[in-house]
């Protein structure tokens, strides 16, 4: 089973580094089956879990050389303690947010940080989930206090450059989202810190900086749709209407079902008539 699903796994990520918008759809039915396979395996191993327990408690219960069996319950103990327990806790809280189950993530990551309150990953899970609920400030907590234990974690510096950023917190968004953008550790923070620091310069109308950072999240993510909906949304403030048109057309073409296609949509009805003024010369009555 393990094996299986590490070969999926690999072609899953082979698909995904190709960049082929043709196979997005076969790319986002994979995930979706994988994530099934995982959850259930994991509820699979964790009955045998439970089984093995109740096999190793009727295997004391039954034995006379009472020092031997004690010796043998405390070596099964070990391997299904607490930290057993906290991995497929997490593991399970991380397909709930996958799957955008919130409410029952967090009520999983609570059992985690009742066992552990310094769990680093029960910590970040905690926040990104808030953050997906939208409640900033708790979100914002649950990252802080991960940043006191490891002031260098990019997931928690990258989402806490985006809280500060809903927020109008530019100073510290830019400061935690570039520490975020410079390191090597975890590819996907990095991504997400160039986009997040493109939205940031975007709202403070610092156009030429936005494009920076969204081209530089396109270079690590080719298929980042949301890049190329806001790259054609600065475009169309500096005026460069051509090329605004080009990039929403390819967040179209990306994923044309999704949020970020439809917006581009209505952005592109606009767009299209700036890019040739003169038709709209030609469509006005006389009498203008």
């Amino acid at each position: 089973m393990i094996d299986e699903i590490k070969k999926r796994l690999s072609v899953l990520k082979d698909l995904i580094a190709r960049g082929d918008p043709n196979q997005d759809g076969e790319i986002k039915a994979e995930i979706k089956n994988l994530y099934i396979v995982i959850s259930n395996a994991l509820k699979n191993l964790t009955q045998a879990q439970d089984e093995l327990r109740q096999a190793a408690q009727s295997y004391k219960a039954r034995r006379s050389a009472k020092a031997d069996v004690e010796k043998f319950y405390s070596f099964i103990k070990a391997r299904t303690s607490a930290e057993l327990d906290i991995a497929t806790l997490l593991d399970r809280a991380w397909n709930l947010i996958a799957v955008e189950d919130y409410d029952e993530a967090l009520k999983v990551i609570q059992q985690v940080l009742d066992i552990e309150p310094k769990n680093i990953r029960g910590l970040g899970l905690m926040g990104l989930t808030l953050m997906h609920k939208e409640r900033y400030d708790q979100a914002m907590m649950c990252f802080q206090q991960v940043i006191l234990e490891d002031p260098d974690n990019p997931f928690a510096l990258n989402n806490l450059g985006f809280i500060c950023y809903k927020k109008g917190i530019w100073g510290e968004a830019i400061e935690h989202l570039t520490k975020a953008s410079k390191q090597q550790k975890d590819r996907m923070a990095m991504l997400y810190a160039n986009y997040y620091l493109g939205l940031v310069y975007l709202e403070r109308s610092m156009l030429n900086d936005a494009v920076t950072f969204f081209e530089k999240a396109l270079q690590l993510g080719p298929n980042l749709q949301e890049a190329y909906y806001h790259l054609g949304l600065t475009e169309t403030k500096r005026y460069e209407f051509k090329k605004a048109l080009a990039y929403f057309k390819q967040c179209v073409d990306i994923d044309p079902g999704s949020r970020y296609a439809r917006l581009a949509e209505e952005e592109m009805k606009i767009v299209k008539p700036l890019v040739d003024p003169k038709s709209i010369e030609k469509k006005r009555p006389a009498a203008d």
